[in-house]
């Protein structure tokens, strides 16, 4: 799909007066500048999305049904998008759908309108790409392989875009809370192009709202599968993409040379040929992985991390560790750049409310991933007293406590974790009530080690705060003024001990 960068000047200076609109509240400046852009640059998806942010916006607080208008869709005879999908002009039933958005983003028959043509365009696209696609893998190597894969890549990008579009409609339909069979059909057309982790997501939020939905029930149950088998293969396919996009980065110079004499390109060539030969160069593989990683580029990272573990036929402790790793690196990319954008908004922005709830799902999504993902590593090696105790700490941080404990008093049977599993299960005794165990488990965890460092300021603060509960003013004081002595600033100890002395 076309990016910014794809833009002409004139329509790039439009777009960026667009998004300058938007943060000052301008919502129907942001309408005026972009409507006409996103007519004539259908494949420009950012801008679609803009806009429809801005009509939504602007829309708020207008009489009327969902999101503040009649909810309207209804009509007494067929739209003009209708009749141009009808002549087969699916172009000019995309300009009309967008154009019966103006004024109401949220109508459920222009955005079916919408969908229904993005999806006819999606599917001519779909059969243009097989010949190009043919076409790349009878190319011989060089200049003309590297055309080749150029001309896939347009290709792709045109389907991209219409598939695109044709899901943000959906998407669209589906922002009334009721309308349920909305979410069902964007799941089943998420299933319908491979997108299946995102069908997954979008099945599981059905199900949190009406657990008794059998239907959606079953097709999570579907996606999930899917989703792992989608994952635990990197096939002739898969391949042929990673290599297609790092010819064309290569010959676009986006990508630089890893050493003097492999570049990501080779490497994936390299990987692709031995696949290919039935002997996996496990070594380029892994080199590539973790190149990318280097670099940040966790998409790309995943791909060749996920192949690898599925020649180890997921047995190898230490990939599926990196895996886990490179995905919660991204959702906290992720996190991080929402919180950058909440930042720079002001807090009565509208814009706001909805990034702190998409951070707040990012974040629940976070702490459910680490924990599925120790709960699996303990399944998998239930002797190993580290992934013990790592479990016991995602246990405990999503709230866990009883669930946590017997976690934890294995895991300190481990010399290398046993002190800290031991100010976990401290803090799990607290928060149950069962004060004189944690007192007896901290000061345990506290006379093991012989110095104030870290570990100890933490354990000898949370044991003060257990006397504190109990009642013994005497030994909560004792224990911040041995913080107190030796590290001044921590947390609010300082306080805690000055306001322990009277003054005349």
């Amino acid at each position: 799909m076309k990016t910014e960068k794809d833009l002409p000047p004139a329509k790039r200076t439009t777009y960026l007066k667009s998004l300058s609109a938007l943060e000052m509240g301008n919502h129907s400046l942001v309408v005026s500048l972009l409507q006409p852009l996103v007519l004539e640059e259908p494949e420009f998806f950012a801008g679609r999305k803009l806009l429809r942010e801005a009509q939504l916006l602007r829309s708020r607080g207008k009489s009327g049904g969902f999101l503040g208008r009649s909810g309207a869709g209804l009509s007494l005879g067929k739209s003009k998008a209708q009749k141009c999908i009808e002549a087969a002009d699916f172009a000019g039933a995309i300009s009309a759908a967008e154009k019966a958005l103006e004024n109401d983003p949220t109508s459920p028959q222009a955005n079916k309108d919408l969908f229904e043509a993005a999806e006819a365009l999606a599917s001519k696209e779909r059969e243009a790409v097989a010949p190009v696609e043919a076409e790349y893998e009878a190319a011989p190597e060089g200049d003309a392989k590297v055309e080749a894969a150029r001309k896939l890549q347009s290709a792709s990008k045109k389907l991209q875009a219409y598939e695109a579009i044709a899901r943000f409609a959906l998407e669209t339909i589906g922002l009334d809370p009721k309308n349920t069979k909305a979410k069902h059909e964007l799941g089943d057309y998420l299933m319908g192009i491979e997108e299946f982790e995102e069908a997954s997501k979008v099945f599981e939020e059905i199900l949190r709202k009406n657990p008794l939905d059998l239907e959606a029930r079953d097709r999570s149950k579907e996606a999930a599968a899917r989703r792992s088998m989608q994952r635990g293969r990197l096939d002739k396919s898969s391949f042929s993409d990673l290599v297609k996009q790092r010819q064309v980065a290569a010959a676009s110079g986006e990508d630089k040379v890893a050493t003097a004499s492999e570049s990501p390109e080779d490497l994936a060539r390299q990987i692709y040929e031995a696949h290919e030969a039935g002997s996996p160069d496990r070594e380029a593989a892994r080199k590539l992985a973790d190149l990318y990683f280097n670099r940040d580029d966790f998409e790309n990272a995943l791909q060749y991390y996920r192949y690898l573990s599925a020649l180890a036929n997921e047995t190898d402790p230490g990939l599926l560790r990196k895996i886990s790793d490179v995905e919660v690196r991204q959702i906290s990319r992720t996190i991080s750049e929402k919180e950058s954008a909440l930042e720079a908004l002001a807090p009565d922005d509208p814009a706001a409310s909805g990034l702190r709830e998409e951070l707040t799902e990012l974040r629940r999504d976070k702490a459910e991933h680490m924990l599925d993902e120790a709960r699996k590593r303990v399944e998998r090696n239930p002797t190993d007293l580290q992934y013990r105790f790592e479990l016991g700490e995602q246990l405990v941080l999503a709230a866990h406590y009883k669930e946590a404990v017997p976690e934890l008093q294995k895991a300190r049977s481990n010399p290398n974790t046993r002190t800290r599993a031991l100010n976990l299960l401290g803090k799990c005794y607290t928060e149950r009530g069962m004060l004189d165990l944690a007192s007896k488990t901290l000061e345990t965890a506290a006379a093991e080690i012989p110095g104030m460092d870290g570990t100890k300021k933490d354990i000898t603060y949370n044991l003060g705060l257990v006397y504190e509960r109990m009642g013994d003013k005497a030994k909560y004081l004792e224990c911040m003024k041995q913080i107190y002595e030796v590290d001044y600033g921590y947390l609010d100890v300082a306080e805690r001990v000055e306001s322990s002395y009277t003054t005349e």
